[in-house]
């Protein structure tokens, strides 16, 4: 029984091999419906390059094959393609919006690292190459563009997973054993009995 779908090619897949016949393409598709579903199965093409691309606004008659699987019968490009659903531009947003972060992050990680290496540099802490020829030359450019490499993944990826913070002790947390205070209600009682038992001394003096 075949089925019609109408949406977006979201992926084409090309599987290529080699028979008897010397190599071969298999080509696939995933679709996005217009109501931003995705159809759970891939459209198979066959071995024909279909005429359409990622991205394309079209209609797949399909059929099942023996196996099982999508197979389309005819595939036709469609024009004046509705505006894709919340939910695909939504998806795309939050893409973009991590790479954003990520080139930020990088962009700050490589900034850092050159700081780090030139405060390194200034305290003479860098383990290079002295030899004062040009080859000695070439050897420290290579070992300081390897050093700034190394920093920038290294904080990236700091900032990426902030896992520095799962290994790093806080010093903050500074440990206290100091004992309790005393009562301020239980001292003033201990005074006023104290007042008193003086009180009392000189009535009996009197008497």
């Amino acid at each position: 029984m075949s089925q019609v779908f109408k949406g977006f090619i979201k992926k084409i897949s090309v599987k290529e091999g080699r028979g008897k016949r010397g190599p071969w393409k298999l080509f696939s598709a995933k679709l996005e419906l217009e109501n931003g579903e995705e159809v759970k199965d891939w459209i198979s093409f066959g071995f024909d390059e279909p005429a359409c691309k990622e991205g394309d606004y079209v209609k797949i008659t399909a059929s099942e094959n023996d196996r099982g699987y999508l197979q389309a019968d005819e595939v036709k490009r469609l024009k004046n393609a509705p505006a894709r659903s919340s939910a695909a531009t939504s998806s795309g947003a939050s893409s973009n919006v991590s790479s954003t972060q990520k080139s930020i992050h990088y962009q700050s990680s490589r900034k850092d690292a050159i700081e780090v290496l030139k405060l390194l540099t200034q305290q003479d802490a860098l383990p290079l190459s002295s030899a004062k020829t040009k080859a000695g030359e070439a050897k420290r450019y290579e070992e300081i563009m390897a050093l700034v490499d190394k920093l920038t993944v290294r904080f990236f990826n700091d900032a990426e997973t902030q896992r520095i913070l799962a290994v790093v002790a806080d010093e903050g947390k500074i440990d206290s054993d100091v004992g309790e205070l005393p009562d301020d209600d239980e001292d003033e009682e201990g005074d006023d009995k104290e007042i008193e038992d003086d009180d009392d001394s000189e009535d009996d003096d009197e008497e």
